[in-house]
Formats: structure tokens, C-alpha cells, sequence
């Protein structure tokens, strides 16, 4: 879908109302607060859900409002105000009197989405076997903000994406085994074509994901090397080293995070950085929710830690260096510190030959699923997606409902190899209540050992 010359003329037009608001509610303040920054947001999500060819529901969410963070004699206060609270935003803020009658209500009209979905009948997989039921899910989204702050930022910026994701669920002997697949579509950041996929062959690839499930005979515990197809082996350092490295965290006196900071904790061969500049990131903004330029931040560069991640209240607290990820659900949540798009570069191996087994086989990992780590222990489960076991002799065997054990810094440890193949994920990741998009991109990368489950 293109993004016509109106459309964007018509998002330009939003943000710079929504400045407007911003730079207005800073005002109220005065002088009495040594920092205020106040957000601006216009948003409309759109999800069409689908099963086999039928729409299921469609639900619309608009959000619009505006926050104000304000550090007051050393300390922080914050509050959300809806379009209609907003006259009492110069009173929260202890400002004399009352707005000019109508002065806070000029909120900016909203604009078409200008979305159209994939029609029910599209996502359908024309002869695939065996026999199986599709349930589809396309989330649409556009946001506009603007953000004014004391410290002299006044920044506005529009996005909009999006990312489909298939559920396939076929039947075997009585049980029932499901395949899944996601694919996004952004905006251009700047100008620019968009990319698109046929929906029929991003549900396709579902089909054959739950068909591999239902094939699947290797169960019981197996401690083999591991291989992390591209995007799965971002996703789990994005896990055990990129979340630890979201300011907040990083200030935790943990005894697990103090091992990370020690020289040598990490292999050399290791580096990840945070980007939230890429064309196609699912995390990718031109300014972050506190209206920083959006940039790449090292996190890691063979094998020493870079800079933590910061957002405004981080990077005053503990004097780190602003990187611009301040980033928050909507306007009622506080910035937090948070990856935009985690990114492991290109090695230099074969990923053939990253996928020999050992005397014990080797576990392939297609996709990483739902699990945590323990940042004061470093101890971590995670479930792995579409995964096959290799045996010694090289037949791969379809395996599910796979789930990996460890410790972290014994984990980071056993990195042997990383491969010059690539690929990117776009995933929600969550954080103290707010779920939100992290872009995934990374090569092949081979563990020499890692316990792990097969049902």
C-alpha cells in the first residue's frame, strides 16, 4: 500500500497541532519546576481477525491525549490527560487561573487511515495438505506525536505499519498442532516504497510449520550445540544481554549484571547494537517518545558493554549518555528505557557448516517464544518455535514444544560460531505492564551446548 502525497501532507499537518498542544501545556507550568516535558499523541489501531475466510470481529482503538512529566524540587511527578481533562492540566501544574475559553480544547481533527485489509478469502492456502484451519490476525496502526520540553526539544513524528500473523492448527491423531508466521509492513521513515507480501504465502508458511509439528516424535531432555536460525539468535541476546542493558535495569546492583560489567564476560567474537534508524524495524521511529532523535547505540563490541540504554529520567538519575529510547505505549505511560531494534551484524561462516552435528546431533531453532530471565540471577527458560533435531548422521527430525534452560553468563560463554546469512523479526516485548514492538536482525549463531526439553 502506498502512502499518497495527501496522506502525508495531512500527518504533517497533525503534528504540527500536536506541537501546538505540547508547547502550550510546557507554558503552564511557568518557572516553577526545574524540568517539564509534555507529549502530545494522536493514535488509531485497527485489528481484522479472520478464520478460514470469515471475519471474526474488527475492533478499532483511538488514543489520543497528552502527558506531562515535571521534576519539582527533586521530584518526578507524571500524569495523562484526555482530550476532554485537559483544562485542568494548568491547575495539576499549579499554574494561576484557567485556560482562555476553547484554548485547551483545539484539539486537531482526526484524519482517514487510509487502511484497507487483505479480504478473508485472500489468506486462504489454495491445496495445501493436510486438511487445516487458518486463523489470521492484521493489526494496523498509525501515530502521530509531538514533544516539547524546558530543555529545548520540540519534536514531532508520524508512524505507521502493519504486521500480519497467522495461526495454522491442523489435526493428527486426535490432537491438535499449530504453526505460526508473522510478517510486518512500515511506512516509510522518510520517504520511499513500501514493501508488501502475499498474504497466501505468509500463511503458508504456517501451514507447513504446523505440519512439522504434527510429524514430531523426539521427546525428553537433550543437552546438544544449538543453532539459532536468523532474528532466533538476536532474540535470545536481545534476552540475556539487551534487556540488561536498559538503563533502569543496568543501575540494579545485581549479581548478575555485575558479572556482565566485568571485563571478559562476554566473547569477543560478540557485538549487538540498538538501531532505531532501519528502514523495516518494527522499533524503528524518527524520534523517540520524549522527542530524541532516534540513532544506533553499541551495546556490545567484541565482547565489552557500550552504553546503557536511556530515557530522560534515566540518564539524570544516573548520568548516562542520552541515546534517544525513551519509549512508552501511549500517551497514560511513563518513558521507560527500551530497545527499538536489536541488531547482531553479519559473521563470516558458512551457515552449512554452522549446522553440522555432533556426536550427540544439534538442535535448529527457527524462532524463540515466551519466557524471561532472571536479571539477579541470570537464570532463563524460553520456549523455541519451529525446531528440528539433527541427528549425528544429518536427518533432520521435526521437534515441538521446546523449551530452553540456563545460565546466562554460562550461555554468552559457549557463542562458537556466527554466520554470514541474515534475517529480521518483528515481535512485542513486554515491560513493566507496557507491551510494545522490538525489531529483531541478526545472522545464524551456534552454541556449543544448551539444555533443552522436546515434548
Amino acid at each position: 500500500m502506498a502512502v499518497t502525497t495527501t496522506q502525508q501532507n495531512a500527518s504533517a499537518g497533525a503534528t504540527e497541532d500536536l506541537l501546538g498542544m505540547a508547547q502550550w501545556a510546557v507554558e503552564q507550568a511557568g518557572t516553577s519546576a526545574q524540568y517539564v516535558q509534555a507529549y502530545a499523541e494522536r493514535t488509531v489501531e485497527v485489528r481484522v481477525e479472520c478464520l478460514d475466510g470469515e471475519v471474526l470481529a474488527t475492533c478499532v482503538e483511538p488514543r489520543e491525549g497528552l502527558a506531562c512529566m515535571v521534576l519539582q524540587d527533586g521530584r518526578w511527578r507524571h500524569r495523562a490527560f484526555s482530550v476532554a481533562e485537559l483544562p485542568s492540566l494548568p491547575r495539576w501544574l499549579g499554574a494561576e487561573g484557567t485556560p482562555a475559553a476553547g484554548e485547551a480544547l483545539a484539539w486537531p481533527e482526526p484524519h482517514a487511515t487510509g487502511f484497507t485489509p487483505v479480504s478473508p478469502q485472500d489468506w486462504l492456502v489454495q491445496g495445501a495438505a493436510p486438511a487445516h484451519s487458518l486463523r489470521t490476525m492484521e493489526d494496523f496502526t498509525t501515530r502521530a506525536i509531538a514533544v516539547v520540553d524546558t530543555a529545548g526539544v520540540r519534536a514531532s513524528g508520524h508512524s505507521r505499519f502493519v504486521r500480519r500473523r497467522v495461526e495454522a492448527t491442523v489435526e493428527s491423531g486426535g490432537n491438535r498442532y499449530r504453526g505460526l508466521n508473522r510478517w510486518l509492513e512500515r511506512g516509510p521513515l522518510a520517504g520511499g516504497a513500501e514493501r508488501d507480501a502475499v498474504p497466501q504465502d505468509v500463511a503458508r508458511v504456517a501451514v507447513e510449520h504446523a505440519h512439522d509439528s504434527a510429524r514430531a516424535e523426539l521427546g525428553g531432555r537433550h543437552r546438544t550445540p544449538v543453532v539459532f536460525a536468523p532474528s532466533a539468535a538476536v532474540a535470545l541476546l536481545h534476552e540475556l544481554v539487551g534487556h540488561a542493558l536498559e538503563g533502569d535495569n543496568f543501575a540494579m546492583q545485581s549479581d548478575y549484571i555485575a558479572e556482565l560489567r566485568r571485563p571478559g564476560a562476554l566473547p569477543a567474537s560478540l557485538t549487538m547494537y540498538d538501531d532505531a534508524t532501519l528502514p523495516d524495524g518494527y522499533g524503528s521511529y524518527d524520534i523517540d517518545d520524549e522527542g530524541i532523535a532516534g540513532t544506533t547505540t553499541v551495546l556490545v563490541s567484541q565482547g565489552e558493554l557500550g552504553d546503557p540504554l536511556s530515557s530522560v529520567r534515566t540518564a539524570r538519575r544516573h548520568d548516562y549518555r542520552p541515546t534517544g529510547n525513551g519509549r512508552r505505549r501511549d500517551y497514560r505511560a511513563l518513558p521507560l528505557p527500551r530497545a527499538s531494534n536489536t541488531v547482531v551484524p553479519r559473521g563470516t561462516e558458512d551457515p552449512a557448516v554452522l549446522l553440522a552435528p555432533s556426536s550427540d546431533g544439534l538442535l535448529h531453532v527457527g524462532c524463540l517464544g515466551a519466557g524471561m530471565i532472571n536479571l539477579r540471577s541470570g537464570e532463563f527458560h524460553f520456549a523455541a518455535l519451529n525446531c528440528a533435531y539433527i541427528t549425528p548422521d544429518g536427518h533432520r527430525v521435526p521437534v515441538r514444544d521446546v523449551s530452553l534452560v540456563g545460565d546466562a553468563l554460562e550461555t554468552l560463554a559457549r557463542v562458537e560460531g556466527t554466520g554470514s546469512d541474515f534475517g529480521g523479526d518483528s515481535v512485542t516485548c513486554g515491560k513493566q505492564g507496557q507491551m510494545l514492538g522490538i525489531g529483531l536482525f541478526s545472522p545464524s549463531m551456534r552454541y556449543s551446548a544448551l539444555d533443552w526439553s522436546a515434548a
